[in-house]
């Protein structure tokens, strides 16, 4: 027994070093419109997150900056995340024997595969809100190569390959520096990507996508051969090149509910030495109270209204990419188990000491339910052609009346973005 208590006594140390900063405090300030003193409070309270937990720490301080309009300083947040996950994934942890022995608590939290892809998407719509449009298809091409690596690590057994809202916005880019090529080539793949993502998410291809990829299509020559690979999606009514071309575009980006958050599951398996646990992290997905909105302009007598549509279901994916994931978490923590069993075995021949041991293991074994907890859970995209002119531009949520957004003076052959958050 003399052994045995200072054994335990270490476990506990190790499994205790997790940090948590309160979100409740800051989700408050988030929902009042505080959004000084969100920021202020990420960067006070930056201890809280732990020595683990730096990565959580960039994501939230970035997160938040985004959410607040300080796109600039938002992105210097997502640069140094990008490269702290980057080296977290590729290099090997010197405590990951420590991790196999306890939980993973003992390492650094290296993000969930989908967080890592959408560093870089949320980097380039800070990009594109200032205009930095060469920044943000870096930045896109930087997500693609992340999932490549990341599925080639995995064997392709990843549902979450590519990403259609970025290769949507990659294109919508593209025909901003009206490099209609190029823009074709990425709503031609967007729509491929959605056609995965509405098998797999639920997620249809939006029809302001079709309404781009027949318009550009058009102007590149390519109307007859998008035609027969979307048989009966052109409609008459769309906006054709020459018109689009004499108009501002508003890009009115939606960010609607809140991510997904990992709660633990455990299985506790009797044996003859004591209980043993296995913990497992599974996602509690809060639906957005509101799944519809539209957006209006207006200049004088003219009122201009459009409808957004889902572009990313991050509560899906994040849920998907877990369950893909499940088997290699739970075959880790069974091996963990089987390891501890092991090594408690070769401490003591004692059965109540090897029993009090996997007692204690119940409370140390824990599931890793670190998160990336400021995501939003959905983002819409909506976009509106306008004749030149100051406007002021609404959303209205579900008919719950209409809330003032932004006021923008669009010369023609202009497009702006618009960032509008909903994440009650």
């Amino acid at each position: 027994m003399r052994i045995i208590l200072p054994a335990m006594l270490v476990l506990f140390t190790l499994s205790a070093c997790a940090g948590s900063l309160n979100y409740n405090i800051l989700d408050n300030y988030m929902d009042t419109g505080s959004c000084p003193l969100a920021v202020e409070y990420v960067k006070e309270h930056e201890k809280d997150y732990g020595s683990n937990e730096r990565l959580l720490f960039l994501l939230d301080s970035a997160m938040i900056n985004m959410l607040c309009g300080n796109y600039e300083e938002s992105n210097k947040y997502f640069h140094s995340a990008d490269a702290l996950a980057e080296d977290l994934w590729t290099k090997s942890f010197t405590k990951e024997s420590v991790s196999f022995l306890v939980n993973d608590y003992t390492i650094p939290y290296a993000g969930e595969d989908f967080e890592r892809a959408l560093i870089n998407l949320f980097s380039a719509i800070n990009y594109a809100g200032l205009a930095g449009y060469d920044e943000a298809l870096v930045e896109i091409r930087r997500l693609d190569m992340n999932l490549r690596a990341i599925n080639d690590k995995y064997e392709g057994k990843n549902v979450y390959k590519e990403d259609a809202f970025a290769r949507y916005l990659s294109g919508i880019i593209y025909e901003v520096d009206n490099n209609l090529d190029d823009a074709y080539i990425d709503y031609y793949k967007a729509w491929q990507v959605f056609k995965d993502y509405e098998r797999d998410y639920g997620v249809p291809v939006p029809r302001i996508l079709l309404e781009d990829l027949f318009r550009v299509a058009g102007a590149v020559n390519r109307t007859e051969e998008i035609r027969s690979i979307v048989p009966g999606a052109d409609g008459p009514e769309w906006l054709k090149q020459g018109e689009a071309k004499g108009l501002g575009k508003v890009v009115f980006i939606l960010f609607n509910g809140r991510s997904p958050v990992k709660r633990e599951s455990k299985l506790f398996v009797p044996l003859k030495d004591g209980p043993v646990t296995i913990a497992f992290p599974r996602y509690e997905v809060k639906p957005p109270a509101c799944r519809s909105g539209r957006v209006i302009a207006e200049s004088g007598g003219v009122r201009i209204e459009a409808e957004t549509e889902l572009v990313e279901d991050i509560n899906k994916i994040a849920v998907k990419n877990l369950e893909d994931r499940s088997v290699r978490v739970i075959a880790k923590t069974a091996a963990r188990v089987a390891a501890k069993q092991v090594a408690i075995r070769s401490v003591t021949k004692n059965e109540t000491a090897r029993t009090l041991l996997n007692i204690a293991n119940i409370f140390i074994e824990r599931a890793d339910t670190r998160t990336w907890r400021t995501l939003p859970g959905e983002i819409y995209l909506s976009r509106l052609f306008l004749p030149e002119g100051q406007y002021r531009v609404y959303v209205n949520l579900c008919g719950q009346g209409e809330k003032p957004v932004e006021s923008v003076n669009l010369k023609a052959g202009e497009t702006r973005f618009i960032l509008f958050e909903s994440m009650d």
